[in-house]
This record gives C-alpha cells, structure tokens and sequence, in this order.
C-alpha cells in the first residue's frame, strides 16, 4: 500500500467515470449511533473546516466493465452499513427519532437502505495527463466526500485499454488508514470474481453472503457477533489509565502537545499543507532493525519512535518527546475485515537520553559525536509504547468529560506519530501488484502530523506540515536524521 496525498497522486490519464448515489424515496432512514470520532469530525465540518477525505485506487487488468463495477460498488455499499450513513444537521425529523442525534452539537446521523439507493453513471472526461486527470478528481472527491449530505463517498473509475484504475473516494466519517486497505482487497475481489462471470443481478443487502472479511459499519448492533469493534466502556473514577491521561495533559497546562521545532507558523494561523513521501529505510534495514529491537524486548514501531525521537533532539529539540498516537480499537479476528472510523489516540513520552548500554551490535555513531540509540533506548521505548497502548481503554469522551478545566487546542493539528504495518493487513500480499493506494485529500496544516509504513519494500513515512520555508527547511532535515538513526540500529 501506497500512502500518498492528493497533491503528490499521480493516477495516469483515461476515461474518468464516476457515479451518482441518491437515497430512493419511500422508507425514511432509521436513526443511527455517532461515535466520538465522528461527532467532533462533524463538528469541525460544520465549523468551516475543509473536507478530509481518503481514498482507496488501485489497478486491474483491462478497460472497466462498467456494469460489473457498477454491481460490485452495490455489492460492497450493501455490505458495509456505515456506508449507509449520513450525517444531519439539527432534529431527524425525517428519520422518525433522535435516536442519533447529538443534543448537544445539533449533529447526528441516520442510515438509509442499501436495497433503495438509485446509482446513476456518468461518463466524464477523456483525460489527457496526469495533471489533468488529478485535478479532475480530486475536485470531484472535494465535492462528493464532504460529510454532511448523502452519500459521503464517490465511486469512480479511470478506464485505460491495458490497465485501469478504480477509485472509491470516502469521507473519514466511514474509513481510516486500516479499513482503506480492507475495502481495496474486498472491492478488487467483488470486481474481479465478476468480470470472469459477468455482471450478476443488482445484490440485494439482505440476500448476499458476506464478502470474505468484510462486516461495517459505525453501528455494532447492525452487524451482530461479527460487526466492528465496539466503542470502549467507561473505566471507574479511580483507574490508574485515567489518572494517567490526566496527569499527562496537566503537564501540558491541560494542552494538547504540539511539534517541538519552529514550523514558521505562528499559533492560530494556517497554511497550505506540504507533503513529503519518502522511504525511511530498505526492507534489509528493516528487517534487521526488527531484530535489534526484539533482542531488546520491543517492536519495530518502537524502534521507528525511538529513533524519531533521538532525531527531533538532534535538531535541538527536548530530550523527552511527547506526542499524541493513534491506536486501532479492532482486539479480535472478527473486527480485522471492518470498515469504519475504528481508531482512537493515546498520549505517548518518549526519553531521549535513556541511560545506555552498548549492546554487542550497538554501532557507534561516527556522524557527530552524539550517543546513538541502544538496547536501552528501545527497552524502554518498547515498554512506554505498550503502557501508552493500553491507555486506549480509557474512552476519550470520558477523559475529556473529567477534566478539572477545558482542554486548551493551540493549534487545529495535532501533532501525531502513527504507524500500521501494512504486512498485517487483509490483502497485503496483493496489495504491490495491484499498485494500492491510500489518497487522502491535501487541506491546510498548522502543525507536523507523521504516518509511517511497514510494507516488503521496508519502512516510508507521509509527513504532513505547513508549507513555510521554516518547516521545509526543519521536516526535510528532521527525515534525514531520522533515517539515518534506523540506519544505525541496524547490524553491520
């Protein structure tokens, strides 16, 4: 999997075709639950913020047949009731209840019937370049994924003789980065598999079997024992994890962290985003990092945060990094195949200048002097990120809700360090030679957000940040260092 920004997607040119879903007339939808995520989601959409979309493309053999994919959007759409929803502004009058319904923020949302949605296609341009055909459909996502209306996703498709590409562009009220790789494996198989038999009758939601893995929504009482993972409980006004949360947003003056180093954008104020793709180490690099770490009792992610974090220092910045990481909530087998928003955000310190001990492998770095990340180091890394983990039962609304003050935002971003080891994933080992992407749209940014991936090819990172002169300067030299600290834990 591919993890990219729209300002840096490169779909090659062809005949773009998209398609209209309109809700059918009769039955009014049924009032649905909203998750933490997708309450202040909305909330920031309904306050003026840009909409944040993501996509999933990628490549099949020939021109598309654009019936079978038209049925197997229906077919992927009918098994996957969060793509059913959609967001409402004040009372659902016309859902019959409130039963959806934020009292508070006036937002909710209701599910329509899978079986009465009308698709209407629309075949747009030839396109000539790949600029043209970017800006063609990232305008169309920008139009067609904004959360508030229905529906909040685009189904599309570039059409080539040889090989095409199939586009299903979705709000993040419905995905993230773990349920993107779900619908590109279920969706190439739901196409696939019928255009070697031809077109099948329109699926009906109730009649189809599910799709190998796949069961969603934002709803886990609509998809029974087999349905996404279930928002976390509340934890008693003593446990330790919510003492935890507290204790770390006190330190910050009961503040969200932001990126330690100058990015040239004053508190309050954004900027266009610039985003940088690159790879922070080769699969053998990778793979011995891995086992560096596991000597010392940690993961790879560990090793990639640890080493982050020496690199943020070097640059002169603290000896211990905080930041914020988001954790996926899906705990069992069942919940690996769902789509939805199903992640949450943990508070993460990581020391810099753990005391060390030169492990037998520990290679001395000969750059600048400066002490390089050892056994130590990633011991310790290693256990902050299990105990941060384990934060993740602590419901955020909850954490939010106890507070002794409000929470202050310095910025709209927060300053985050994610990583998803895409080998772990339903459809990894297609995922190359369908040339899968993970597209999310480009807006504004005020602070530095970081998604690193594990892949076969090793590790790359997206990096996310205000385009000023000050963090091109800083992020580019950031990602050097960074990757040259993984270089270092690796073995000679």
């Amino acid at each position: 999997m591919r993890v990219v920004s729209a300002d840096l997607w490169e779909p090659a040119p062809g005949q773009v075709l998209t398609w209209d879903v309109t809700p059918g007339v009769g039955l009014a939808p049924a009032a649905a639950p909203i998750t933490f995520n997708q309450r202040n989601h909305l909330l920031g959409a309904r306050g003026g913020e840009p909409s944040v979309w993501i996509t999933a493309a990628f490549d099949v053999d020939g021109p598309v047949d654009p019936e079978v994919l038209e049925t197997a959007f229906r077919e992927l759409v009918a098994r996957c009731p969060g793509l059913g929803v959609e967001a409402v502004r004040g009372p659902l009058d016309r859902a019959g209840g409130v039963g959806g319904t934020d009292r508070a923020g006036g937002i909710g949302l209701v599910r329509h019937d899978p079986a009465r949605l009308v698709w209407q296609r629309h075949d747009g341009p030839v396109t000539r370049t790949v600029e043209d055909t970017r800006e063609h459909l990232v305008a169309e996502l920008g139009r067609r994924c904004a959360p508030f209306g229905y529906p909040a996703f685009l189904p599309a498709a570039i059409s080539r003789p040889d090989r095409s590409t199939i586009v299903l562009g979705m709000d993040h009220l419905h995905t993230d980065a773990w349920s993107t790789a779900v619908v590109v494996d279920d969706l190439a198989g739901l196409y696939t598999q019928r255009a070697r038999r031809g077109a099948a009758d329109p699926v009906v939601a109730t009649a189809a079997p599910a799709a190998a893995g796949l069961v969603a929504s934002a709803a886990p009482a609509a998809n029974g024992p087999a349905g996404p993972p279930a928002e976390p409980k509340l934890v008693s006004a003593d446990d330790p994890r919510l003492a935890t949360w507290h204790g770390f947003l006190r330190d910050h003056g009961w503040a969200l962290p932001t990126f330690p180093l100058s990015l040239g954008t004053p508190d309050g104020e954004r900027v266009p985003q610039r985003t940088v793709v690159r790879s922070l180490a080769d699969a053998a690099t990778a793979d011995a990092v891995a086992v560096r770490a596991a000597a010392a009792g940690a993961s790879t992610s560990a090793a990639v945060l640890a080493t982050f974090a020496r690199a943020v220092a070097d640059l002169g910045g603290p000896t211990v990094l905080e930041t914020l990481l988001p954790v996926h909530t899906r705990t069992d087998e069942a919940a690996r195949g769902s789509v939805g928003w199903h992640t949450t955000t943990v508070p993460l310190r990581i020391e810099v200048d753990t005391p060390v001990e030169v492990g037998p492998w520990a290679a001395p770095d000969t750059r600048d002097g400066a002490g390089t990340v050892t056994d130590l180091a990633l011991a310790a890394t290693g256990k902050a990120l299990r105990a941060a983990r384990e934060l993740s039962a602590v419901p955020l609304e909850q954490v939010l809700g106890t507070l002794p003050r409000a929470l202050r935002l310095p910025r709209v971003d927060i300053f985050q360090v994610s990583y998803l080891d895409y080998r772990r994933l339903p459809g990894h080992p297609a995922a190359a030679g369908r040339r899968a992407h993970h597209v999310s749209a480009a807006t504004w940014a005020d602070d530095l957000q970081v998604w690193v991936s594990r892949t076969d090819d090793g590790v790359a990172v997206r990096a996310r940040m205000p385009r000023t002169p000050t963090a091109v300067g800083t992020i580019d030299a950031l990602l050097d260092r960074w990757a040259a600290r993984l270089a270092d834990l690796a073995p000679a």
